[in-house]
């Protein structure tokens, strides 16, 4: 979905920010990531193991770039459970999220020169995500954070893990809209509920939450774009993102909105998602069968483009 040009250089419809502005936002974001402490760490990596050694600086470390730290806080975020996000400025619940991953989670990867964690966080009642966390070891042994979020490499263990039923998970996704909460902590519920057999269902909740979704057309419409960014960056981040808020997507259209869903969301912005999925995917690196949740719909054809079966 690239972005039409105008005259200046600017992308139509996008506002410009005055450089003096733009600096000052830098400047504050930067001031801001040091003022966390996080100022990198360093370990021995010929004494003891290397992993518990990282263990016991996972409250300083962070990422080498203090701006880097900015982008990727704002970045991912919303991979996190909602309880961990906060409330304000993403930067200090996100990387004190990634310390507690370093912290706390287990081991899956260690090469001498780059350890990875993972630690599942619960996001709502019978539904966890798995974090990921990066480490890397440079020469002489500083250590700095390279990633945290959703796991960034081919992981053959779910990234979301749902139990409980469809009941459960609609009344989930009502309530996250009625309080105003994350709206794509909604949609993961709402894809939930397409997760195996989806049986009869409720009717009446089926109509609240399609209303719910329609009193939202701006949230609506911010998930669809967020959805096409994460299909444009697969190649550097992977499809999980992109295929989940596509099916996500097409769970809310086929299970609640119907024909109603091209009310809300121009058909033309998912046409668009869906050519650069069949364009981008296939460039990118694999998932494995495992990451697909299970019982997503067979005609979610993005996961099987991802693990190529």
């Amino acid at each position: 979905m690239a972005n039409e040009q105008g005259s200046g250089g600017a992308a139509a419809g996008v506002p410009r920010i005055d450089p003096a502005e733009l600096n000052r936002r830098l400047n504050a974001d930067v001031a801001e990531v040091e003022a966390l402490g996080r100022t990198g760490a360093r370990i021995d990596p010929t004494a003891g193991d290397i992993p518990d050694q990282v263990r016991a600086h996972a409250a300083r470390i962070g990422f080498e770039s203090p701006v880097d730290a900015a982008a990727q806080a704002l970045r991912h975020i919303a991979e996190l459970p909602a309880g961990e996000r906060g409330t304000g400025s993403p930067l200090a619940p996100y990387h004190a999220a990634a310390g507690r991953t370093i912290a706390e989670g287990e081991v899956v990867a260690h090469s001498g020169r780059r350890v990875v964690f993972h630690r599942a966080a619960p996001v709502a009642a019978g539904v966890t995500v798995r974090l990921e966390a990066s480490v890397r070891v440079t020469a002489g042994g500083p250590v700095w954070l390279d990633s945290f979020g959703w796991p960034a490499v081919e992981t053959a263990v779910p990234v979301h893990a749902f139990a409980g039923t469809r009941a459960d998970h609609l009344a989930e996704a009502i309530t996250e809209l009625s309080a105003d909460g994350p709206f794509d902590q909604a949609m993961l519920m709402v894809f939930a509920t397409a997760l195996g057999d989806p049986g009869d269902g409720d009717d009446a909740r089926r109509r609240e939450l399609a209303r719910l979704v329609a009193d939202r057309p701006g949230q609506l419409a911010a998930y669809v774009s967020q959805a096409g960014t994460y299909a444009e960056s697969v190649r550097a981040n992977g499809p999980y993102g992109a295929c989940l808020h596509r099916s996500a997507l097409e769970s809310l259209f086929e299970n609640y909105l119907g024909s109603a869903a091209f009310a809300l969301v121009d058909q033309e912005d998912v046409d668009d998602l869906d050519e650069v999925l069949r364009e981008e995917i296939p460039e990118a690196d694999t998932l494995a069968p495992e990451t697909i949740p299970v019982g997503t719909p067979v005609h979610h054809w993005w996961w099987n483009l991802a693990v190529r079966v």
